[in-house]
Order: C-alpha cells, then structure tokens, then sequence
C-alpha cells in the first residue's frame, strides 16, 4: 500500500506542466490589457502583434498563430495568476521588458484607462516587480508615446 502511494507521488511529481507557455502567458497579459478598457482598436491590436514580436522573437506568422489561440481562449479566463506563475521566474529584466510592453500598449490610444492600469499593477504584482521600477517604466512609456 505505502509503495502504490509513493509511485503515485512519484508519477504526479514527474508530469510536465499544465500552464501556458511563455509566449502564451504574455500573448495573454498583452490582450488582458488590451481588452481591459473593453475595446481593441485596430491600432491596438497591430501594437500588440508587434510588442508580442519583439518578447517572443517569433516570426510574425508564429505570433498571428499565438495571438489567434490567445484571443480564442481569452474568454476562459478566470485570473491573472495562472499567467504569472509561469512569467515570474524570469530574470528580472525580462519581467520588466514585459511590464514595459504592456505599458506601451495601454498608452497606443493615447489614454490610460484606469482599468488598463489595474490590470498593469496587478501583473506587476504578481510577477514580483519593485513599485519604484513599476512607476519607473509607466513614466519612460509614458513619455516615449507623450503622453
């Protein structure tokens, strides 16, 4: 009996993970944002494909594929965590790249929505990133879109 459940540990222990991949995790944070204001401009939206582009250092067929299954599943959603989890063992650097790619897709309509910038907060959050660094790149992408 105590080896049966051992070997059931031992399967459950070995099987890989379930989440999302990284590049679907960030597709996913992107279109939150994207979506948070409840409109998706076309201007967003080829913002999106191109800041997803230069994250994932995919062709842009890969990320037309990506964004497609991201937008598909956009309504299964229950949270944000099950995207971070994967996202906030990066470097930090990489966190930051993204929190700053998100920040640059919220300023594309030239106005912050208040819920673009709770969904930006609560990813920054949940992945770890210092407040002085969060405020830090929402003023550099700010400015860069003059704002």
């Amino acid at each position: 009996m105590l080896n049966k459940l051992k070997q059931l540990l031992t399967l459950e222990a070995q099987k890989p993970s379930t989440g999302p991949s990284k590049e679907m995790a960030m597709a996913a944070l992107l279109a939150e944002v994207m979506l948070a204001d409840g409109e998706a401009s076309p201007e967003e939206q080829a913002r999106m494909s191109q800041l997803l582009q230069r994250l994932t250092q995919q062709t842009p067929q890969a990320v037309q594929e990506l964004l497609t299954d991201c937008l598909a599943q956009q309504q299964d959603v229950v949270s944000l965590y099950e995207f971070t989890t994967e996202l906030k063992n990066l470097p930090i650097n990489e966190r930051e790249q993204l929190l700053y790619s998100l920040w640059q897709l919220a300023f594309t309509d030239a106005y912050l929505d208040p819920e673009e910038e709770g969904v930006i907060r609560q990813v920054a959050d949940l992945l770890y990133v210092p407040h002085s660094r969060f405020i830090w790149l929402k003023e550099q992408a700010s400015q860069k879109a003059s704002i």
